[in-house]
């Protein structure tokens, strides 16, 4: 697809011929994809399974039980636009609050040893600029930096695999929902990137990480028919969204492959946590796996 339906297809303000041009646009792709595969997210079984064939692969995850009067404190010391994510209405706005929840939760950037946080492949959200009021410092990177908070000199256009960060200058880092939009290599070049920059005693929090029964990934109908996704992965298109070239969702082996290994030989410490209560705290709260990796304090640490 040329760039130009990419961008009509995609929601934003528009004018009225556009956004005609949108819902034409939209209903042709729709249609173009009506006979390729759906992605279903795991149900709980398929995620129970997941987990027996990390066990398996030596690989056991630590349970994380969120506290709701926690996560209650959380949303009020960092209020979160009104607007973030469709606004308090919309499905996903509970959730991304929750996952930045996480991450704080799992990382405390207030922390001494843990400046400066970097939020990877941030986009428009406002996180780095809630801690920097906090007086905590830290950034925001991503390819094409957008939104209200782009012209902040800590928002920067940066390639997370590639940065321009300093070896072992930060603290920590985390990516809220991104990670599964690394393209081809790019996220072991991530893990690469993140052994460089972490200084030692850093840490670095994915969250979620998707995973499945099987290699796979999705695409929106603008991008199905490119091939985006890995060698040998399973193909679905997603007709509720747009935008999406690629997301990846792991299985346990090319886990293991693409980021664990990679991971081990990068000279960080990779940990799985998964979290048990999440749609306790949301009922439409979809995060589940989450990892971890971190810069081991000494070399003694690291083995």
């Amino acid at each position: 697809m040329t760039t130009w339906l990419q961008q009509l297809v995609e929601p934003g303000p528009a004018s009225t011929w556009r956004r005609a041009a949108r819902v034409l646009a939209r209903a042709c792709l729709k249609a173009r994809a009506r006979t390729a595969a759906a992605y279903v997210p795991p149900d709980d079984a398929a995620l129970a399974q997941i987990e027996l064939e990390l066990v398996s692969a030596g690989i056991v995850a630590e349970s994380l039980h969120v506290d709701a009067r926690e996560f209650a404190a959380f949303q009020r010391a960092f209020p979160f636009p009104e607007d973030y994510y469709g606004a308090a209405e919309a499905k996903v706005h509970i959730e991304k609050l929750l996952e930045h929840y996480i991450a704080w939760h799992l990382i405390r950037p207030d922390a001494t040893g843990r400046q400066p946080y970097v939020d990877v492949a941030a986009c428009a959200s406002p996180w780095a600029m809630l801690l920097r009021k906090a007086a905590i410092e830290a950034f925001s990177i991503d390819l094409a930096p957008t939104g209200p908070y782009a012209d902040l000199p800590y928002y920067e256009c940066q390639d997370a695999t590639r940065t321009r960060f300093s070896d072992a200058s930060i603290g920590s880092a985390s990516l809220q929902c991104a990670f599964e939009m690394f393209i081809g290599d790019q996220d072991t070049g991530l893990i690469r990137e993140l052994s460089r920059t972490l200084r030692a005693g850093g840490r670095a929090v994915i969250v979620p990480l998707y995973m499945h029964t099987h290699a796979c990934y999705y695409q929106t109908p603008e991008y199905l028919g490119r091939v985006f996704g890995d060698s040998g992965a399973t193909a679905y298109v997603r007709r509720d969204c747009w935008g999406i070239a690629s997301s990846r969702k792991y299985s346990s082996a090319t886990l293991i492959q693409r980021v664990w290994r990679p991971a081990l030989d990068a000279g960080l410490v990779p940990s799985l946590r998964i979290v048990r209560n999440a749609r306790e705290i949301y009922p439409l709260a979809y995060v589940y796996f989450i990892l971890i990796l971190d810069k081991p304090a000494t070399p003694t640490e690291a083995s």
